[in-house]
């Protein structure tokens, strides 16, 4: 074994040699490999292979394969039988599979390349999938051209690419395809002799390669407030959002928590210092600030709020000017300017509260005719519809008793806890059960049947059909019961399924046309009304439909669906993909898809892992099964 530069508690196979190189602690160097001017950071792993002028980072694996010339940020694997050449740098996370030859490319965090491919003379995004045997095609006999490649790209097997062409994030390109022009963001292409790019549409594969933010999650960013949710963090969003759009007029509003007039003064005070003209409506439900973001003209809207978590949570939600929840690559965006900070005159706060008005009148339009011989009972969560609810359906001509609506938000009552509607439904028609930020609603009838979102889609869906409009698809999520989705095909209605999250749905709302979208927990989108979840709008255009059809409500509401059992787990702020890609949990969950439906997936708003088995062979069991794997990695972890 030659010698070497800097040597530390590593260890080197005696068949390997290393020359001039710096291999830090911890370092694992198998045999028959060749090292030279390298440095090999702490914890990488590598195995009959040559690495040559290059640096290998933390924790990185590097297995027959070759690297010259590069730089290999840390946790990434390579190869088998992989070659990366030619001044390549190669992003934190990434997985360069057997067969891959890498030439003068930047590659981004958490991209994967499978076997077979070339990818030479390209910039490629974070979070992409580049599939089997494409080919990166840079030279046409007599120059060489770029090959750029956004952020969550989906690239098929077989494909080639040829260059000058762009390929914008979350482009999908089918397998087999030669792509010849660019593809506009999240465009389609697919060919074989020819190009042809389709419009956008939602790929798939696009949750599994989605960057990792830091902040934001499945629904603007949340944590317990001033541990997770600090006054710092809050002021450098609402300064991001100047640095991406000059001098912004911007709307805000809040729900009860204690903590939200404080991560309310820290946010304005970011947005004033970056020039922003901010218009506060003070504390109203989420979707009233993305009606009047929209229809006022702001450049933002804001709503901080933890929608159902407990009162010690808050949380950012930001509406872009089209009143929808701006999209995960805007969300980037802000991440990436949270470190750095504008200052701009001219910023200041004024009032909007009489603006509101404006909501509630669009609310009331949403009525068939009135509630006048409806009782009704709204708990309204101590939450941002205590005011505004009662006072709408009282308008509207019902009996109302308003519960939770001056204590601690969310605490024993709302959403997600029903029984303290039922507990007081005695002698009452309907009864609406709201969330903290009324974004979603759960219903309960005089027999205490319960409505839930999937009962709720159902039921408008069924409704539509019946007045004779053209109803073929509805959206819901991998959450909704298989037993919505037969009773919607029965009707000649398609249920399509996305990630869970109602910007999801909205997506692809906005995107296809459907009228009707909404998951389980309540989050429902009546597409030709309000793009948004809004609870109240829902609650008012359900009991329109009960004064109506009572009957068609009575049914929809008996109706018993696929059995499920649900779990959930604490996390511990331990990453969940990680602990899902475990053995032992892997089997379990497959042991409980040959014979139900199962989807287990990290929380997108709390520290959770959330477990549902749907369907009649011994669900319960399995999810307990499920459930006990995990908890046995947790505990691992925590020793």
């Amino acid at each position: 074994m030659e010698k070497i530069e800097d040597i530390k508690k590593a260890r080197i196979d005696e068949s390997s040699i290393v020359l001039n190189s710096v291999i830090e602690d911890n370092v694992i160097i198998g045999k028959n490999c060749k090292i030279e001017n390298s440095t090999i950071h702490s914890g990488a792993k590598i195995e009959n292979s040559i690495i040559t002028n290059s640096t290998i980072k933390e924790k990185t694996e590097v297995l027959n394969s070759i690297i010259t010339d590069s730089f290999i940020e840390e946790r990434v694997f390579v190869g088998p039988f992989s070659h990366i050449r030619g001044n390549s740098r190669v992003g934190r996370e990434c997985k360069i599979g057997n067969f891959v030859e890498i030439k003068n490319c930047q590659i981004g965090a958490r991209t994967k390349a499978c076997h077979l491919s070339y990818l030479g003379d390209a910039e490629v995004g974070e979070d992409c999938n580049i599939g089997c045997g494409v080919i990166f095609a840079n030279y046409n006999g007599l120059e060489k051209y770029k090959t750029i490649v956004g952020n969550r790209v989906f690239i098929g097997c077989n494909s080639t690419i040829i260059s000058p062409c762009t390929l914008e994030d979350e482009a999908f390109i089918a397998a087999g395809s030669t792509i010849t022009k660019c593809v506009e963001k999240r465009g389609f292409g697919i060919a074989r002799a020819r190009q042809e790019n389709k419009e956008a549409f939602y790929n798939p594969y696009l949750e599994n390669f989605k960057r990792a933010k830091i902040y934001f999650g499945t629904d603007g960013i949340r944590g317990v407030a001033f541990k997770e949710l600090t006054e710092e963090l809050a002021f450098s969003v609402g300064n991001a959002l100047c640095q991406l759009k000059e001098r912004p007029k911007i709307l805000i509003g809040r729900d009860t928590r204690p903590s939200g007039e404080k991560i309310f003064k820290a946010i304005t005070a970011g947005m004033i210092k970056g020039g922003a003209e901010v218009f506060n409506a003070k504390i109203v439900p989420t979707s009233c600030i993305s009606y009047l973001t929209k229809k006022l003209g702001f450049d933002y809207g804001i709503v901080i709020t933890a929608s159902h978590n407990p009162k010690e949570y808050n949380g950012i939600k930001v509406f872009g000017a089209n009143g929808i929840k701006i999209t995960d690559s805007e969300e980037i965006k802000i991440e990436g300017k949270l470190k750095k900070q504008i200052e701009l005159t001219g910023g200041k706060l004024l009032d909007l509260t009489a603006e509101v008005l404006s909501y509630e009148k669009f609310l009331k339009e949403a009525c068939f005719d009135n509630l006048k011989g409806l009782k009704i009972v709204l708990d309204c969560a101590n939450g941002a519809s205590s005011k505004i609810a009662p006072k709408v359906f009282k308008a509207l001509g019902a009996e109302v008793k308003a519960i939770s609506t001056k204590g601690s938000i969310n605490h024993k009552c709302g959403a997600t806890y029903i029984s303290h509607l039922k507990e007081n439904m005695l002698g009452f028609d309907l009864g609406f059960s709201f969330d903290g930020d009324a974004d979603r609603v759960l219903v309960l009838n005089n027999n205490l049947k319960l409505l839930d979102g999937d009962k709720i889609i159902y039921l408008l869906s069924k409704y539509k059909k019946i007045k004779g409009e053209n109803i073929d698809k509805v959206v819901g999520t991998v959450m909704t019961n298989s037993k919505i989705e037969k009773l919607l095909k029965e009707d000649n209605i398609k249920l399509v399924r996305t990630p869970v999250g109602d910007k999801y749905i909205i997506d692809e709302m906005l995107k296809n046309g459907e009228k009707i979208g909404g998951e389980q927990a309540g989050h429902i989108i009546i597409g030709d009304k309000h793009i948004t979840g809004d609870g109240i709008l829902t609650a008012i255009i359900i009991a329109s439909i009960y004064k109506e059809n009572k009957k068609l409500f009575e049914k929809i509401a008996s109706l018993e669906l696929y059995p499920v059992a649900t779990r959930e787990i604490k996390t511990k702020n331990f990453k969940a993909k990680n602990i899902l890609k475990d053995e032992n949990v892997v089997l379990a969950i497959e042991n409980a898809k040959k014979y139900n439906r199962v989807v287990v997936r990290p929380s997108g708003t709390e520290p959770k892992i959330r477990i549902m088995v749907e369907g009649k062979n011994n669900a319960e069991k399995y999810a307990e099964n499920i459930k006990k794997e995990i908890e046995k990695i947790i505990l691992t972890m925590v020793e």
